[in-house]
């Protein structure tokens, strides 16, 4: 545990140097993320001029619920996308015989080789609306809401990261799997309302097929009292069985990799 925990260390170290490179770059994005924050808070305060809920959601828990996806749109940036690219690249070009022949587990290696520095500034700004939304509601908020808030955090990123991984290994049998990513980032922008709001058809397709409700809804839901423990005991469960899967999956397309000889 502790080798792997130093090459975070070190892929994260590489990573900073890269992005101190093109500073201008770093910045450049960073107010993107700005901008793209404050259009957010814009259209939150649109929807509470004209009404006091969204189906039930008060204003401070629709902040928690914009700052649980912020950081979580943040982690996707930083770590699991980026990496997740690197390996459909890999696989495709046949460079992914650099990866599996290095003494370390491949999946580690593939899902924490690459940084994005820069998408820190979603997981801060992410941060900081929960903290504004716990501040406003510290009188209904109690300490096991906050140990749920984490747990389900946690539980929510172990289950998109195995959704992301499932894709990328899908690159063993096609080439065109980056169009399915776009269709999940244009998905994902739903997460960032509740999905209470949605249909129960749609409500059930982003809780058990695109998972948004056990990455935003219901890490939001845990904090401001919303989310039972039994919807955190199902979180853990569905975390711990995608990411079993999703490992299964990666190791079977593996088998089925060719090689750049080929």
């Amino acid at each position: 545990m502790l080798r792997y925990l130093k090459l975070i260390l070190l892929f994260t170290r590489v990573s900073v140097q890269d992005s101190a490179a093109y500073r201008t770059d770093f910045i450049a994005h960073v107010l993107v993320t700005l901008a793209n924050f404050g259009a957010e808070l814009v259209g939150l305060w649109t929807i509470f001029s004209n009404t006091r809920s969204l189906n039930g959601w008060g204003v401070f828990e629709m902040v928690a619920l914009l700052g649980v996806f912020r950081m979580v749109s943040g982690l996707i940036g930083l770590t699991i996308a980026p990496n997740m690219r690197l390996i459909m690249d890999d696989i495709r070009e046949g460079k992914l015989d650099f990866v599996i022949l290095k003494p370390v587990n491949s999946q580690f290696f593939v899902s924490f080789r690459r940084v994005v520095v820069w998408r820190l500034a979603d997981i801060t700004l992410g941060i900081l609306l929960v903290v504004i939304a716990c501040v406003k509601m510290a009188s209904s908020i109690t300490a096991g809401h906050v140990f749920m808030f984490i747990a389900m955090l946690l539980a929510g990123g172990v289950i998109i990261y195995s959704f992301w991984l499932v894709l990328a290994t899908l690159a063993f049998w096609l080439t065109r799997v980056n169009n399915m990513e776009m269709v999940f980032w244009n998905v994902f922008e739903a997460g960032r309302y509740p999905v209470d709001i949605y249909r129960p058809m749609i409500r059930r397709a982003l809780t058990y097929i695109v998972p948004l409700a056990f990455i935003t809804t219901f890490p939001a839901g845990a904090l401001v009292g919303r989310t039972q423990l039994s919807g955190l005991a199902l979180a853990v469960l569905f975390a711990v069985g995608s990411l079993a899967v999703a490992s299964s999956f990666w190791r079977y397309g593996l088998r089925h990799y060719s090689g750049a000889s080929a």
